[in-house]
């Protein structure tokens, strides 16, 4: 008599212990099983049920049924003994690491208010370059506190400002002769050496670049972080940024403005940036929410000027955005209500107390 404990759903619990007896060898390659009448009366259960059962074994390769004979079990199912010492070994739990800055509850008020509002867009696939929303939105908030005047078809979303640096490569794959501050972030110096682009390393004074090397560098790029290189934090003079503008004219390529920090390094009213001094198109402008935000909000983005966004679209267009379509829209809405310029008034007020 067949004997087995059965739980719901019943084919599936059949299956799994038929399979179960094969792998451990008590059923051996060539053996008849039963009747599919046979395992239905031992187990009280309905014919469909057993045949549901015995379709899975066959179309796993664990049976084959033979006319007029019935269901043999193949070769080859039979698992080692060690198999089943396998143990899993958990990882610990993920560290918890608030940020004590971070207006968390409001954040998550914000994205609740976009999962009623919004819920048909959010599962839309997004576009390779974001979603329009935020584009609109980081727009006009470049116009209105840094005095950028951008088309939101020029700007790129990204999951991170490590992703836009592997855009730019793939941009620029052919020929991406860059010089870099140096030091600088070292991930920056990472993803470019991957990428093969010939790297030229210029080193800083107080102002910025030191001119002489600037001067002497062949580079077609110029990729700088102008209101606080990292690690050294040197706010570039007026002086200096006018002649990264002035080499970068008589170059092929661009200038890459990384502009990481700017919300909270500088006092007073926000300096000009070298996209806005800009009037030759020639700087691709990069800035990160992970550092404004939290950083674990990988959400970052690029301004590229309007005579690259054929070439973006011809090299990466294709490729899919890594940001959810929440996480955009609940980003757009935390600018456009006012939050995020909360956020930055009180996290300047506080970085102020903190250097007095």
């Amino acid at each position: 008599m067949i004997s087995y404990t059965l739980s719901r759903p019943l084919a599936l619990s059949l299956y799994r212990a038929i399979r179960q007896d094969i792998e451990s060898g008590i059923l051996t390659g060539g053996t008849r099983l039963p009747s599919k009448r046979q395992y239905a009366m031992d187990l009280n259960l309905s014919l469909s049920t057993v045949e549901q059962a015995l379709s899975l074994l066959e179309q796993e390769g664990y049976i084959e049924p033979k006319e007029r004979r019935g269901y043999f079990v193949l070769d080859g199912n039979q698992k080692s003994v060690h198999n089943d010492l396998f143990a899993q070994r958990l990882l610990p739990p993920d560290p918890i690491k608030p940020d004590p800055d971070f207006p968390v509850s409001l954040w998550f008020k914000t994205m609740r208010h976009v999962m009623s509002e919004y819920q048909d867009y959010l599962v839309q696939t997004c576009p390779a370059p974001g979603s329009s929303r935020l584009r609109n939105v980081i727009a006009s908030y470049l116009h209105t506190s840094r005095h950028m005047q951008v088309q939101p078809e020029q700007i790129v979303i990204a999951s991170g400002t490590q992703e836009l640096y592997f855009l730019l490569c793939r941009m620029f794959r052919e020929k991406f002769d860059v010089a870099i501050e140096s030091p600088c972030y070292p991930v920056l110096e990472q993803v470019y050496t991957a990428a093969a682009a010939n790297i030229s390393r210029l080193p800083l004074d107080n102002q910025g670049i030191e001119l002489e090397s600037l001067a002497a560098c062949s580079s077609q790029f110029l990729h700088v972080s102008p209101f606080s290189s990292f690690p050294l934090a040197i706010k570039t003079s007026a002086s200096r940024r006018r002649a990264y503008l002035s080499w970068i004219e008589k170059r092929e390529g661009y200038l890459i403005e990384d502009d990481f920090n700017s919300e909270f390094f500088q006092n007073g009213p926000m300096l000009q940036t070298l996209f806005a001094m800009d009037s030759h198109e020639k700087v691709i402008y990069l800035n990160t929410f992970s550092k404004s935000l939290s950083s674990s909000l990988r959400l970052a983005y690029m301004v590229l000027p309007r005579s690259l966004l054929g070439l973006y679209h011809q090299t990466a267009g294709s490729l899919a955005c890594t940001v959810t379509m929440l996480e955009q829209y609940t980003l757009a809405e935390f600018i456009e209500n006012g939050s995020f310029e909360r956020l930055i008034v009180r996290r300047r007020r506080h970085q102020a107390q903190k250097r007095k």
